[in-house]
C-alpha cells in the first residue's frame, strides 16, 4: 500500500525547478535511455502571449541531463507550429513519450485554430477563436528510433472524436504498457451536452496491440465524482490531469481533483487512486498526494493556483522522480519541478515499470 506523500521531500530544492526565459512551461516527461541519460519533454510557449496560450502557440521542446533531477539544458525544439492547416497546425503539448521495442513515442495533444493565426499574436481567452482551438483538440503521436530523434509525425490523429472515442475532444495522453505488451491509452474527453464542457469533462482508457493501435475504448470512465461522493451534482471535471503505472501487481493513477465537492478536506490538490485491472478504479487508503503548496529548502512557503500535469519516472518499477507543472498564485509564469523521491523500500517492489 503506497502512502505517495511520504515519498514527496518535505523541503523542496530550488534546484528542482526548471524554467527559461521569456517562455512558460508546462507538461513535463522525464525519460531514461539506455546509455543512462534522461530526456526532458516539455510543452512551451511565449510568456508574451500569456499563459492561456497553451491553447493557441504550444510547441513541445527537449532538454537533457546526466541525473534524473537534473539539472536540465535545452537541445532543441521537437515538434512546433506549421504553416499548413492540418488538424495540429497551430499548438502542440500535453506530452508523454514511452519506449516500446526499439523505438520511441510521443503522444501528444493538438489543435489547429482558424487561417487568421500567427505566430506572435495573442488570443484572448474570452474570444470565440480561443475556444476554436481549444474545442478541436486531438491526440497524436509521433516516432523516433533515440530520444533525440528525428521525430515522424504519423499522419492524421491517433485517437479522434466520436462514438469509439468521446465527445468534442480528445486531450491528455498518458500511455502504459501492460505486463502483457499491449498499450493502455489514458486520456480525457466530454460526455454529451450543450456548450464547451458538454456533459462534463471525463477520463477514459483506450486499448490497442502495440503503440499505434488500433485502439478500443473501455466504456466506463475511470471516475465519476457522483458515484464516489453519492450527490447529484454536476461536475465540469470529475478529475483533470493525470499519470497512471503499474506497480506491485496492482494499478495506480495520481489525478487532479478539480472540482468542488472536493474528494479531500485539501481542497484542489493531487489524489492517489488505484485498481485491481487499470479499468475499475477507487481512491487509494492514503488519498493525498499534493496539495497546492511547496515549502522550500531555504524556508519560504509557496502557494500554487496550479500544481498539475504530474508524470513519473519509474526504476525497476519504483517511482524515482515526480515531474510537475506549477504555475504559483497571482501569476502569468509558470515552471516545471522535477523532484526526487524518497524511496522506502516498502514501496519499491518488482512490478514491472510503465
Amino acid at each position: 500500500m503506497i502512502d505517495f506523500a511520504n515519498l514527496i521531500p518535505a523541503r523542496v530544492p530550488r534546484k528542482a525547478v526548471f524554467q527559461q526565459e521569456g517562455w512558460c512551461l508546462w507538461d513535463p516527461c522525464v525519460i531514461r535511455s539506455s546509455d543512462g541519460h534522461h530526456h526532458l519533454f516539455y510543452s512551451r510557449w511565449k510568456r508574451s502571449l500569456g499563459f492561456d496560450a497553451w491553447a493557441t502557440h504550444a510547441e513541445i521542446a527537449w532538454a537533457t541531463a546526466t541525473e534524473a533531477a537534473g539539472p536540465y539544458e535545452f537541445r532543441s525544439v521537437v515538434l512546433s507550429a506549421q504553416t499548413n492547416m492540418s488538424w495540429d497546425a497551430h499548438s502542440v503539448y500535453n506530452v508523454c513519450v514511452i519506449p516500446y521495442g526499439d523505438k520511441f513515442y510521443l503522444y501528444y495533444t493538438g489543435n489547429c485554430g482558424s487561417d487568421a493565426w500567427r505566430p506572435d499574436r495573442k488570443i484572448d481567452i474570452s474570444s470565440e477563436e480561443w475556444w476554436v482551438h481549444r474545442n478541436n483538440q486531438r491526440i497524436g503521436v509521433a516516432v523516433a528510433d533515440a530520444p533525440q530523434g528525428p521525430w515522424k509525425l504519423c499522419e492524421g490523429p491517433l485517437l479522434d472524436v466520436g462514438p469509439d472515442f468521446g465527445y468534442g475532444i480528445t486531450a491528455v495522453p498518458n500511455a502504459l504498457v501492460l505486463p502483457d505488451g499491449r498499450v493502455r491509452l489514458y486520456y480525457k474527453t466530454l460526455a454529451p451536452g450543450p456548450g464547451n464542457f458538454g456533459g462534463g469533462v471525463f477520463h477514459y482508457s483506450a486499448t490497442a496491440p502495440g503503440p499505434l493501435g488500433p485502439f478500443q475504448r473501455d466504456p466506463t470512465p475511470m471516475v465519476d465524482k457522483r458515484k464516489w461522493l453519492e450527490v447529484d451534482h454536476h461536475f465540469q471535471f470529475h478529475i483533470d490531469d493525470h499519470f497512471e503505472w503499474f506497480q506491485n501487481d496492482r494499478y495506480y493513477a495520481i489525478v487532479k481533483d478539480h472540482d468542488e465537492p472536493f474528494l479531500t478536506p485539501h481542497g484542489r490538490s493531487l489524489l492517489l487512486l488505484e485498481s485491481p485491472d487499470g479499468l475499475d478504479w477507487h481512491p487509494s487508503p492514503h488519498l493525498l498526494v499534493k496539495d497546492f503548496s511547496i515549502a522550500w529548502e531555504d524556508g519560504v512557503q509557496q502557494n500554487f493556483q496550479r500544481l498539475e500535469m504530474p508524470k513519473l519516472l519509474l526504476e525497476n518499477g519504483c517511482p524515482q522522480l515526480l515531474s510537475l507543472a506549477a504555475q504559483p498564485v497571482n501569476s502569468q509564469d509558470s515552471f516545471l519541478l522535477i523532484l526526487a523521491l524518497n524511496r522506502p523500500a516498502e514501496v519499491c517492489g518488482t512490478g514491472a515499470g510503465g
